[in-house]
């Protein structure tokens, strides 16, 4: 299914807490958030979000990876993966940092730089901690653009342009920094954890089981589940739950096919079988989900 990606001036007006007349050019924003920000469940934006933790916490999915933002975490949201963000504590706050890749294809760093920087390796959770140092000066390039961006002064668009690119190319050395320091490339729980999530995304709408899994895998489903559990913190049938979960998220929402529809393509037996699961993970049922979203 072809899902709509979520253009910034939706994103503002949808997820966060504002007046109309706060955000006129969307091509590059700053905002401090809370409480204001709502949760978001399984869409696909249409730009690049950068989120900087200060405190508190909250739970999200980006692609086929689960994680916690953390304090002193940054973490971008590369455009049209679908991601969800949820269960906030009540002290969460951080900056978000959202701009269009042409923003900064606009200045003098050359193309195919530009296109180095701004890939996000889909096969990593997007997300790295950050030594207070390296925190307190992103910060500052945060606050920097948005009020360069508030006060309109001669050149702020290239001089905020100046500033993502130096968060960017700070956010590639981190992660260089910690993949060359990192030994999950020879950790033999890592690798069977990355098949497994691999698998899981390509499968999930035939195949549902821990077991399925594992015989693809030619392992035995309790040593998948320990490699899952051990590298994770969540089982392997969690995973494999929540990948159809977002999926019928996307479905249910961003399309207009029937309730046995959705159940056919996530491979359930039927529509009430497909109910009784969503029900038993969401709480509500898929009919109930469609009309939270509609209100």
């Amino acid at each position: 299914m072809i899902v709509k990606s979520l253009e910034a001036e939706d994103f503002i007006r949808m997820h966060l807490c504002l007046q109309p007349n706060d955000a006129k050019d969307t091509s590059c924003s700053v905002f401090s958030v809370n409480e204001c920000l709502k949760p978001i469940d399984a869409v696909k934006l249409n730009f690049h979000l950068v989120i900087l933790c200060a405190q508190g916490n909250c739970d999200i999915v980006v692609g086929h990876h689960s994680f916690s933002i953390q304090p002193y975490t940054v973490s971008i949201i590369p455009p049209h993966t679908v991601f969800s963000i949820r269960h906030f504590s009540t002290d969460f706050d951080a900056c978000l940092l959202l701009f269009q890749a042409d923003f900064v294809k606009k200045g003098f760093v050359k193309s195919e730089i530009m296109e180095e920087l701004l890939f996000i390796n889909p096969d990593y959770p997007p997300i790295f901690v950050l030594k207070k140092k390296n925190f307190r000066d992103t910060l500052y390039k945060f606050r920097k653009i948005k009020e360069e961006i508030e006060n309109q002064s001669p050149f702020f668009l290239e001089v905020s342009r100046l500033y993502v690119l130096q968060i960017l190319y700070n956010y590639n050395r981190v992660c260089e920094l910690c993949l060359l320091n990192s030994d999950k490339s020879i950790n033999r729980q890592y690798q069977v954890m990355y098949e497994f999530r691999k698998l899981v995304d390509k499968n999930f709408h035939r195949l549902k089981t821990v077991k399925e899994y594992a015989d693809l895998m030619c392992l035995s489903p309790k040593y998948v589940s320990e490699c899952v559990k051990n590298q994770t913190g969540v089982s392997a049938l969690t995973l494999i739950q929540n990948r159809i979960i977002l999926e019928a998220e996307l479905l249910l929402r961003y399309s207009a096919i029937s309730i046995k529809c959705v159940s056919d393509r996530l491979g359930f037996a039927s529509a009430s079988a497909f109910s009784r699961f969503f029900k038993g993970l969401k709480g509500i049922s898929p009919v109930q989900y469609q009309n939270k979203q509609e209100n």
